[in-house]
């Protein structure tokens, strides 16, 4: 009989995660606190449950990818939450970008029922979690992680582990420090060009023939040039990660100041209420204060067309 899985969180990465698990074979209950997201893999076959409990009740696997530290904390140890129900021997792998200390403590909570616990961050965004082309960030034992591996395979094209409990997590965190930083000095960068009057298509062409040139930003300008922040990932998101850094950075005493103040341009941001927009909506702040914006002439309408 296939595994059975219990995957609660619906999202953004979640609901294309737990589709590829479906159609990989593995038997899916799922969960959503929106109950109307589980609606596409109810049709597909899987079996949706009442609550945390129900998903993770007689599972093989557990997986859980929800939108911060108190979101995986209620559901594991809330009432009807995971650890009420999960089985000895079951595996519980969270892929949510959450506390690392907290992270350890629901992985001694878990090993207390007689399971096991992976921390399991993700990058790719939307689109590599519909495709199964995730990266995973793996903390915890290693022989969980080989035994979970077939299951991530599924999920992803590249598992990397990193160490004990947390450690997924600490490095989660410090490549988003880094992506973030990138996005958003690349959006400086083009606002400075735009505003010298340097078109973006220009300034693209100088950044793809320098070192400055970044996979990142080639897959983002298109975006940004069209003023397209449909989410790949959501600002507010990418704050949150950047605010979880900077505690662990500071717990740690190792200085951040870059990401310091790249955090607190994310912070304007969302302030503005873009944290529902894609985190390269970044620029927008920095083109209201400029009075610029980045666009390319492609992307902006004919005059009859325009409103």
């Amino acid at each position: 009989m296939p595994l059975s899985v219990g995957f609660i969180g619906l999202g953004i990465m979640g609901q294309p995660m737990a589709m590829n698990l479906l159609t990989g074979g593995y038997r899916l209950t799922v969960y959503n606190r929106s109950a109307q997201k589980a609606d596409p893999l109810r049709a597909a076959g899987a079996k949706v449950a009442a609550s945390p409990a129900d998903a993770a009740r007689d599972a093989d696997f557990v997986y859980t990818i929800v939108s911060d530290s108190a979101a995986v904390e209620e559901i594991a140890t809330g009432k009807n939450g995971i650890l009420e129900a999960i089985r000895p021997g079951a595996i519980f792998i969270d892929s949510s970008t959450i506390s690392p200390t907290v992270s350890r403590k629901l992985a001694c909570l878990t090993a207390g029922k007689g399971a096991s616990f992976l921390d399991a961050p993700v990058t790719g965004s939307k689109h590599g979690a519909e495709k199964g082309e995730l990266t995973f960030m793996i903390g915890g034992n290693r022989d969980t992680f080989e035994r979970a591996l077939p299951l991530l395979k599924v999920l992803g094209k590249k598992h990397i582990y990193c160490g004990a409990h947390g450690a997924g997590l600490s490095a989660k965190l410090a490549q988003n420090a880094i992506q973030s930083t990138i996005v958003e000095i690349f959006c400086e960068g083009f606002v400075l060009a735009a505003k010298a009057g340097v078109k973006p298509e220009t300034m693209m062409e100088i950044v793809q023939s320098s070192m400055a040139r970044a996979a990142l930003t080639d897959f983002k300008a298109p975006f940004i040039f069209k003023g397209d922040f449909t989410p790949y990932f959501p600002l507010k998101w990418m704050h949150k990660d950047l605010e979880l850094a900077s505690e662990a950075a500071y717990a740690q005493g190792v200085p951040m100041p870059a990401a310091s103040a790249v955090k607190e341009v994310y912070a304007a941001a969302k302030a503005q209420g873009k944290g529902d927009l894609d985190y390269a909506a970044v620029i927008t702040f920095l083109e209201e204060l400029a009075g610029v914006k980045v666009r390319t002439l492609d992307s902006n309408p004919p005059p009859s067309e325009q409103r």
